[in-house]
């Protein structure tokens, strides 16, 4: 799919270009399909600001535009009808990064977490590299309360959810944030896919715009990155509207941040600057993707899947049919392991891609179903 001005159809060559996603299987006949980043290229407004930048020929320290800053406000107002202040937003180079520090500025030690399993593997692994007690708790679970125990004073949400692409209701945050008043929790929100919503009728509701005790109970963190395809530009943000908290977080930044990536500023504020028409049109292609894979799915029913409501990323339950990751690879197409969500028995597969691409890695991946159904 293509208009004059966006172009989702030409392949784009990615081998040889230090791309993480295309370099691991470089010197094989595989195609990626794993790891979240599309093959599509960023909005032409991205592009002209990175070129105009690189012209100029000076890769100096970064410092955040007021610009930035505005238009970031005025994109959380437009998109999700959430009136946010500039002094609550504190940047960073990733969602990753915000995630640690809000455990470290805001935990004791002692103090546990309560994650959603299965789930995006860095916050699966917080409870690990952080030191701190970890519960676990089933993503389809609307009411954590039989999860918690004394030690956790936090909850670690994944909205829009990946690797599922499930969006929680208004419901569903209601009764969290309640749950979070009652015990007294932090809530850290990572909400990098809320751009992403593919239902046309639904718009991304942050878990701060709830109340505005949900607000001050919580530290949200978004990013251009997956959105518009600029992960490699390290630019992010950490919205926290407490200002004790914020102090906090900003406290536990020194001396363990890098500076801020210069083109990824810039990158940032043309995206959400001039990028929405862009993002229209790739909605209406990934939605296309998802018609194919569906369409694909029927020859295949032993094959668990839910349509994503958000997201670029499709998780298929492969547990009746006994195949993994391996068996795949071998046949030629790279997919995410669900062990690394949390889950065995699942892979998670990217259609951010041109459909040509995503038709090529579903008939290799027949042609290993069928070898296994021919057994």
């Amino acid at each position: 799919m293509s208009t004059p001005e966006f172009d989702f159809v030409t392949p784009i060559e990615r081998r040889g270009t230090a791309s993480l996603k295309w370099q691991r299987y470089e010197e094989q006949d595989i195609l990626p399909m794993w790891v979240a980043d599309m093959d599509f290229a960023a909005p032409p407004a991205v592009q002209k600001a990175l070129r105009q930048a690189v012209e100029r020929g000076v890769f100096g320290y970064g410092e955040i535009p007021s610009g930035l800053i505005d238009t970031f406000v005025a994109w959380c107002a437009e998109q999700y009808h959430w009136a946010i202040e500039a002094e609550w937003l504190v940047w960073l180079p990733g969602v990753v990064p915000g995630l640690h520090l809000a455990i470290e500025a805001e935990l004791a030690p002692e103090a546990g977490l309560a994650v959603p399993q299965p789930v995006y593997p860095p916050i699966r692994q917080l409870g690990r590299l952080r030191a701190r007690p970890l519960v676990s708790v089933p993503s389809e679970a609307t009411d954590w309360t039989p999860y918690l125990t004394d030690a956790t004073q936090a909850l670690v949400l994944c909205h829009p959810h990946n690797p599922s692409g499930q969006v929680a209701t208004r419901a569903d945050l209601e009764q969290l944030a309640q749950l979070a008043l009652e015990r007294d929790l932090l809530v850290i929100s990572d909400e990098i896919w809320a751009d992403l919503l593919l239902d046309p009728q639904q718009r991304h509701l942050p878990f701060a715009a709830l109340n505005p005790d949900a607000a001050a109970r919580s530290i949200t963190l978004m990013a251009p990155s997956k959105t518009f395809n600029i992960a490699g530009l390290s630019c992010a943000v950490a919205i926290i509207p407490d200002p004790e908290r914020r102090v906090r977080f900003r406290r536990q930044m020194r001396g363990m941040m890098p500076d801020m990536n210069y083109l990824g500023l810039l990158a940032a504020q043309a995206a959400w600057q001039e990028g929405a028409a862009w993002l229209a049109a790739l909605k209406q292609q990934l939605n296309a993707n998802l018609d194919q894979l569906e369409h694909w799915l029927q020859d295949y029913p032993e094959i668990g899947f839910t349509r994503p409501q958000a997201t670029f990323v499709a998780w298929l339950d492969l547990r009746q049919l006994g195949l993994n990751e391996q068996d795949f690879l071998e046949g030629g197409v790279a997919l995410s392991l669900g062990e690394a969500f949390g889950t065995d028995g699942y892979l998670r597969l990217n259609f951010g891609c041109p459909s040509a691409q995503l038709d090529a890695a579903l008939q290799r991946m027949a042609r290993v179903i069928q070898t296994r159904r021919g057994r």
